[in-house]
């Protein structure tokens, strides 16, 4: 609120809006005359003493009319804009998050609401209703509920796939509970900025039908008042400047207020200050690029702290650090590419013998993309949407290289082709949309070495790929790097990345730089704690999972190392009274077929698999009537036992993800079973109290707009296990569980931390006290040492209560450390299964050896084997 009165228009506009609604709600008090008090002898009389703004044609008081109008004028337009908001959002969000028959009915009565001639409409409804205020307005806003309808519909078509609303799901909130809550929540914003502009609009509305006479016969309106004078004009002109700077003047404030709000609602933007005038130390003589002394601030925060650091012609240098660190920040400053709120503050850049820090955008304009390439860490994000790819690959050929369009079309396919990509002339018709994530890094990497740059800088370039795309990606640019003979800036958090490309390596914690050193110097013998640190968090150097002791839980109670079976339950085989039709499944088999890798880690199952997927199915359905429906899972069958890990390793595409939804109840079934704890599994709402989830995205996972308190309370309080008080005392116990500081619960997402998110969604996932926890790829998105921290918190719960987790990953490294036992997938299918050290050290199954070959380790020499081992198993097409 402070920020939004501090603009001098908002703060002018509410003002202005107070005196209306002041002087409406007043008018009884301020008014001189009642509404239809008639002066006959000032009729069409001039402003005067006793008529301030004079008198109108029936010799009414024109002040008088103008104060008890504005409360009408108000009061309708109010009400008008409570209706349409009420209709519009309760039907948008029910469109919107529901879909199907509702969003098919729903739009087309919205539709068909928009297809009729309002003004028609209105008059059909007065001739039928009569001409009363209320009625009038309230269908005024049915008329205009279609707007708010198709917004408050696409805002949440939008978040109904955020990771947070399945999260609500598998927490066991009902639908509408979810709708109320977390939709509305989200979508409110949206409704907020339109409100003041359907109000003023409301405002417009009424008085038009009320100058048309389509009112309430001699209730004062701002519209009735223009009617007469309308009807006066040429024996009294003054009568229509009251009314119409009244109505003038509302609307633009409400116009300015709601453009305000909608500004408000935005993070603030600083503008960029002109860098340092003072000429930064000579380059080093062999240095392409030279930063020396870099000192940038976003608003009052220094990210980057006087970092220096050269890269050389033909090297490859890799700037590491974690998120946060400034990595991204030196190199966008080096780049011109700051956004409004950040600024050099001291330092400066030298490229070739060229400060780039004074240049202008011009001149940075045509060193960007001619001698300095740039691939992003976002392929999708960075290829306008608008475009195909083959327009945007040949703009800056065109510009830089000054080549006729055909010319540079040529050109664009021939470096697709360079790039890997096997049917150039489709890509190059596509639009980004229609191509995958790698294929998308692809082009991007084509564009950036299209104007052959003598320095390519990569950010995060691998981040979002898996790890055979990654491996052929780093391929690609290593082979473009000899090729050519460029030098490349990789900026990364990833060690493995800088194992496999980097000659020297730079250090960054903090904004600032801690370590610089050759690469196998620094990973044979790190100078920092720092980076030691890094390593020795990295999964790759983590020693393997040892057997956890049993917890054997009788009665609520924990027996450490008991070697009873939990009473009730059958040593081998599903629960009594729910037969298996498969038969009972022996220990160290997948849904009841021998496993030949042997007997699950750490002995006996007590009372069989805990999960059993049996021959599962799942199709999706395409859009078009003649399209098959697309078969994610084909005949999945894999088991996981009470208290045990089961790791799930594929690529993106390979369906573990769809596995995992399908066990929370996310994802249709087509074919084949589920069974939990030997029966079927509950209905979704139900299945809460036994699985639960901790996705992807920390940040995604959880509702921007809700506490954490408020996150992690809501499914105690559904289930209707807990009092309130009793909810927010455990609430607490778990936040300290995890690791969190007091008062989190009292914070929102945004101001967390990734790691820290994590940890809530870990707790969320844990408030119900499940038995089994889906864990889809909970660290991919974390720094390295967040990343331990999490997995070390996940192993150390599941040895305290006994949870049983069913973990996806496309990491085999991070696989290992947590898992015993582990199922490759690929293609929807399950290729190879067995005890996680085997899988993942000596796999079986081509498939399992080439994600093994692919993954990247932090160590120069292994990687190096590594890779001429996978090139000479799978040669790469780069």
């Amino acid at each position: 609120m402070r920020r939004l009165l501090g603009r001098p228009g908002a703060a002018v506009s509410a003002a202005f809006l107070l005196v209306v609604c002041v002087a409406a709600a007043a008018a009884d008090l301020l008014a001189p005359y009642a509404a239809d008090f008639v002066d006959l002898p000032a009729v069409l009389g001039p402003p005067s003493a006793a008529h301030p703004m004079g008198a109108d044609g029936s010799g009414r008081d024109v002040l008088s009319r103008l104060l008890f109008g504005a409360r009408d004028t108000l009061v309708g337009a109010l009400l008008a804009t409570v209706v349409a908001l009420v209709v519009g959002v309760t039907a948008g969000m029910l469109a919107g998050y529901f879909a199907r028959w509702v969003d098919a009915v729903a739009s087309w009565v919205f539709n068909l609401m928009m297809a009729l001639p309002a003004i028609i409409v209105v008059l059909a409804f007065v001739a039928v209703a009569g001409p009363g205020l209320i009625g009038m307005m309230v269908f005024v806003g049915f008329l205009a509920s279609p707007s708010i309808y198709r917004l408050v519909r696409a805002a949440t078509q939008r978040v109904r796939g955020e990771l947070y609303i399945d999260a609500a799901k598998v927490s066991g909130l009902s639908d509408l509970r979810i709708v109320r809550r977390h939709v509305l929540s989200v979508v409110r914003s949206a409704v907020v900025v339109q409100a003041p502009l359907l109000f003023g609009a409301a405002i417009l509305i009424q008085a038009g039908i009320t100058f048309l006479g389509l009112g309430e016969p001699g209730a004062p309106s701002w519209g009735a008042m223009l009617n007469d004078a309308a009807t006066n004009v040429f024996t009294a002109p003054w009568l229509s400047i009251w009314p119409g700077a009244a109505i003038a003047l509302t609307v633009l404030a409400v116009t300015l207020l709601g453009n305000a709000v909608r500004d408000g609602l935005e993070p603030a933007r600083a503008p960029a200050a002109a860098p340092p005038a003072s000429a930064p130390p000579a380059p080093h003589t062999d240095a392409l690029l030279t930063i020396t002394g870099l000192t940038v601030a976003h608003g009052p925060v220094t990210v980057v702290d006087a970092v220096s650091l050269a890269v050389r012609r033909g090297e490859v240098l890799g700037l590491v650090g974690e998120s946060g660190s400034g990595k991204t920040q030196t190199v966008l400053a080096a780049l011109g590419l700051l956004p409004g709120t950040g600024r050099i503050t001291g330092g400066g850049v030298v490229f070739d013998g060229t400060e780039l820090t004074g240049l202008s955008e011009r001149d940075l304009n045509r060193m960007r993309g001619r001698r300095i390439g740039y691939v992003s860490q976002e392929p999708m994000a960075n290829l306008d949407p608008s475009f195909r790819v083959g327009s945007q690959l040949i703009e800056p050929i065109i510009v830089h290289l000054g080549l006729s369009r055909r010319e540079a079309k040529r050109r664009a396919l021939d470096l697709l082709a360079r790039v890997g990509i096997a049917d150039p002339a489709r890509i190059y018709r596509s639009f980004p949309h229609e191509i995958s994530g790698g294929t998308a890094q692809r082009v991007l990497i084509a564009g950036a070495v299209s104007c052959d740059p003598d320095l390519l800088i990569a950010d995060e370039p691998t981040t979002a790929l898996d790890v055979t795309v990654q491996a052929e990606v780093l391929d690609l640019l290593r082979s473009l790097q000899r090729e050519r003979g460029m030098a490349v800036l990789i900026v990364t958090h990833d060690l493995g990345v800088v194992a496999d490309m980097c000659d020297r390596v730079a250090v960054m914690r903090d904004g600032r730089l801690v370590e610089t050193a050759p690469a196998a110097r620094l990973f044979a013998a790190p100078a920092e704690p720092y980076t030691a640190t890094l390593l020795a968090a990295n999964p790759h150097n983590a020693t393997p999972r040892r057997p956890a002791p049993r917890v054997t839980r009788i009665n609520g109670k924990a027996h450490p190392g008991r070697s009873a079976p939990v009473p009730g339950l059958a040593v081998s085989g599903p629960n009594p009274g729910r037969p298996n039709p498969n038969g009972p499944i022996p220990v160290g088999s997948i849904a009841g077929r021998p496993d030949p890798s042997g007997p699950v880690t750490g002995g006996l199952v007590f009372g069989g698999p805990l999960l059993e997927v049996d021959r599962l199915c799942v199709d999706f359905r395409q859009r078009g009537r003649r399209r098959p429906p697309l078969r994610v899972l084909r005949e999945v069958s894999l088991a996981l036992a009470a208290g045990k890990t089961l790791g799930l390793v594929g690529e993106s595409g390979s369906g573990k993800t769809t596995l995992g939804r399908a066990v929370l109840g996310l994802a249709p079934i087509t074919g084949g079973a589920i069974r939990f704890a030997g029966g079927p599994p509950a209905p979704r709402e139900a299945r809460a109290r036994d699985v639960q989830a901790v996705f992807q995205d920390p940040y995604s996972s959880l509702n921007p707009a809700m506490r954490i308190h408020d996150i992690l309370v809501e499914p105690l309080l559904v289930a209707g296990s807990h009092t309130a008080a009793d909810a927010g005392r455990r609430i607490r116990s778990l936040l300290d569980r995890v690791g969190l500081p007091a008062g989190t619960g009292e914070r929102r997402a945004r101001e967390l931390s990734g790691g820290q998110r994590q940890r809530v969604a870990i707790a969320r996932a844990l408030a119900l006290g499940p038995r089994l926890i889906i864990c889809d790829e909970p660290v991919s998105a974390l720094d390295v040492s967040t990343q331990a921290q999490v997995l070390d918190l996940l192993i150390e719960i599941q040895r305290d209560t006994g949870v049983a987790y069913l973990f996806i990953s496309h990491d085999l490294a991070v696989v290992r450390h947590v898992s015993d036992r582990v199922a490759v997938m690929a293609q929807g299918r399950i290729v190879e299964t067995g005890d996680a050290e085997q899988v993942t050290t000596n796999p079986r199954d081509p498939y399992t050896r080439r994600l093994l070959l692919s993954a990247l380790v932090p160590d120069p020499e292994e990687q190096a084997q590594r890779r001429a081992a996978r090139l000479a198993m799978f040669p790469s097409s780069t």
